[in-house]
C-alpha cells in the first residue's frame, strides 16, 4: 500500500491510500491528522504491525469510517490496532512536549483506561527509539516539504 500526502497552503492537506488492490481511500486533513497518520505509519511499520490502522486501510476500510461515530463504533479492533492508536497519540505527545521517562508506563496507564479487552503492551527500549527516530525523520521531511507536493510512503510488510 502506498500512503500520498499532499501539502497544500490555505487549504487541507490531502492523505490518499492506495491499497494493494489498486483501490483507493483519501481524506482532506489539517496538519495534525497528517502528523498522526504518519504516527501510525512509523509505529506500525517500524513494529511491523499488518492488522492496525494500515492494515486495515488496506484491506478495505474506508478512512471516513474513522470520523463516523457509528460506523467507529462497529469496527473490530485487532491488539495490534488497539496498540497503535495509543502510542500513535502518546508519540505526537511526545513529539510536543519531550520524551516520556517511561514510555511503557505511561503507555500502559493509558491504554488499561481505554482498552480493557488486550494486555497491556510494552516495547523494548530498542523499539521505543527505533520508532521515535524514524517519526521524527518523517515529521522533518513534512515540515520541508513545498506547498503543492507528496510525500510518498509505502507500507509492506
Amino acid at each position: 500500500m502506498e500512503m500520498k500526502v499532499t501539502k497544500n497552503a490555505g487549504k487541507p492537506h490531502i492523505i490518499l491510500y492506495v491499497r494493494n488492490d489498486g483501490s483507493q481511500t483519501w481524506m482532506q486533513a489539517d496538519d495534525f491528522f497528517v502528523m498522526h497518520d504518519l504516527s501510525h505509519y512509523a509505529l506500525e511499520k517500524t513494529l511491523g504491525y499488518s492488522t492496525a490502522f494500515m492494515g486495515m486501510l488496506n484491506d478495505g476500510m474506508d478512512i471516513k469510517d474513522f470520523e463516523d461515530r457509528e460506523k467507529r463504533r462497529q469496527i473490530i479492533v485487532s491488539k495490534e490496532a488497539a496498540y497503535s492508536e495509543n502510542m500513535a497519540n502518546l508519540l505526537l505527545v511526545e513529539i510536543l512536549q519531550g520524551n516520556f521517562e517511561n514510555f511503557n508506563e505511561v503507555s500502559g496507564q493509558v491504554f488499561e483506561t481505554s482498552w480493557k479487552n488486550f494486555p497491556v503492551p510494552h516495547l523494548s527500549d530498542e523499539e521505543i527509539n527505533s520508532v521515535r527516530t524514524f517519526l521524527r525523520q518523517l515529521l522533518k521531511q513534512w515540515k520541508e516539504l513545498p506547498a503543492g507536493e507528496t510525500m510518498i510512503l509505502n507500507f509492506e510488510i
